[in-house]
């Protein structure tokens, strides 16, 4: 299968994970700050438990594991190290969230910004530190 073929399949979609000990935390951030809706939650014997959120067709886990995970390391800022440093959201009301970021009182790292004609982004932390791009497209 060519990856133009894969790229088009309906049934593939991205969850994407993030390890928490502080659910409450991430759910104030994700699901009542950004609107993410919780899909549910399911527990992993032994693991822990995921809580989904729901992003578009896109799923966000958190992960809070039964044994309490150690603290990530955040030197650099979100493009100091290698690995996922930061997870993207398309938005349609960059502003108004941004808003509700600096109400609900998470930080917001860069405010919003013409990243390049018609795409306004900013850079807000979650509960745990991690960076989110919010970006807007404007139709042309």
């Amino acid at each position: 299968m060519t990856e133009e073929a894969i790229a088009m399949r309906a049934d593939l979609g991205l969850e994407v994970g993030l390890v928490s000990n502080d659910i409450e935390g991430q759910t104030r951030f994700y699901s009542e700050t950004l609107g993410l809706p919780v899909e549910g939650n399911v527990e992993i014997p032994q693991v822990g438990r995921i809580t989904r959120f729901r992003a578009g067709g896109s799923v966000l886990r958190v992960l809070v594991p039964l044994t309490p995970a150690a603290g990530a390391s955040r030197e650099g800022g979100f493009a100091g190290t290698e690995g996922i440093r930061y997870i993207a959201l398309k938005v349609s009301n960059l502003a108004e969230l941004v808003q509700r970021v600096t109400d609900a009182g998470f930080n917001v790292v860069i405010p919003i910004r013409t990243l390049r004609p018609g795409v306004d982004v900013a850079l807000v932390e979650d509960s745990d530190g991690n960076t989110i791009e919010l970006m807007e497209e404007h139709a042309s």
